[in-house]
């Protein structure tokens, strides 16, 4: 983004702003709490320019924005998916205190305020807020905020939302409601590579030594390796093998900084028009999700576009994969049989 078009939605952001204001004071016949109106965030368009970091913390949406030449990005240095921030600092903008609840910290979990910092669950659970964190280029918090339930009573598009500031147990109702994801992987165009099915050849699990092969033959999945006339596979698992390149989605993505030895376990993919793709486990763990890194090369005319679109989204990059992916990376060829049947 350039600096003529961060300072354009600076502005759009203000005359919004001025535009909200009006409108509630053009009504204020029917108020009668003397704080409503007012801007939440105080200064925060005069000090848009000076925020260096916007830092987002809840169960599912736990990232850092960072600002790089007038426009923010990961602080992996992924790319947002487009105008994600720009709805995020436009809401923030155009938040207005609707009216005043409770200040006891025993009713913050009712209005979902808790500061999400102290959720240790493992799986999402209710009363934990959003927290955002403006902080500034020297280092310093402009301002740090937590969001809760929204409320479409309130009105207008966006309808209102409870808010309270880090560290104030008073709440407010709020104007309006920040604009953002729900996930994390919601910030970016997370779909990596999408292979049709019948485009498929063959499929390698290997960590230290090759592990199995699979192989569309006749349009059939097939066990390659080892050959074992006796061994009754799973079909269901072998089509899962063949679909983790159907529509590969991240969940989360980090920068690279290690370099990695030659025996990660290392799922290997051919199709039919010279892709040569490799998904490799760099946190190899009994369960969970793993950390992936993709490398792709081509051998055929056919998939050169396709595998230099697919190296330019992943090179240098660590992406989450989902739990299915993660598991076929920790197989061995006993989990590929068939359950027998009591």
């Amino acid at each position: 983004m350039t600096e003529k078009k961060f300072l354009n939605l600076i502005i759009i952001s203000i005359l919004l702003a001025v535009l909200a204001a009006l409108s509630i004071n053009f009504n204020t016949q029917s108020y009668n709490f003397e704080k409503r109106g007012e801007v939440f965030l105080k200064d925060f368009t005069k000090n848009i320019n000076n925020i260096e970091i916007i830092s987002i913390e809840s169960f599912d949406n736990t990232i850092d924005i960072v600002k790089r030449n007038n426009s923010y990005t990961s602080e992996s240095g992924y790319p947002l998916k487009k105008g994600m921030w720009e709805n995020l600092i436009t809401s923030l903008s155009l938040l207005r205190i609707e009216e005043s609840k409770t200040n006891s910290p025993e009713r913050h979990e009712d209005l979902n305020l808790k500061s999400p910092e102290f959720n240790k669950s493992e799986d999402e659970s209710d009363g934990y807020a959003t927290k955002i964190t403006l902080k500034k280029n020297d280092g310093t918090v402009f301002s740090s905020i937590l969001f809760g339930k929204t409320d479409p009573s309130v009105g207008g598009l966006s309808g209102g939302q409870f808010a309270r500031m880090n560290g104030d147990n008073q709440s407010y109702l709020l104007k309006g409601a920040i604009r953002m994801p729900g996930s994390k992987s919601d910030w970016f165009e997370s779909l990596l590579f999408s292979i049709k099915n019948e485009d498929f050849i063959r499929a390698t699990l290997k960590k230290d030594n090759k592990i199995f092969e699979i192989e569309n033959i006749k349009n059939s999945l097939k066990i390659t390796y080892p050959l074992n006339p006796n061994f009754n596979p799973d079909q269901e698992k072998l089509t899962d093998i063949r679909d983790v390149i159907e529509s590969f989605y991240f969940y989360d993505v980090k920068k690279s900084l290690t370099s990695y030895p030659n025996n990660l376990p290392t799922l290997s993919y051919e199709t039919k028009n010279g892709l040569i793709l490799s998904i490799s486990s760099v946190n190899p763990k009994e369960k969970g999700e793993n950390w992936v890194i993709i490398k792709v090369a081509s051998n055929d005319p056919k998939s050169k576009e396709l595998s230099e679109e697919i190296k330019n989204k992943t090179s240098g990059f660590e992406f989450l994969a989902n739990i299915n992916t993660s598991n076929i990376l920790r197989w061995n060829l006993e989990d590929l049989a068939a359950q027998k049947k009591e």
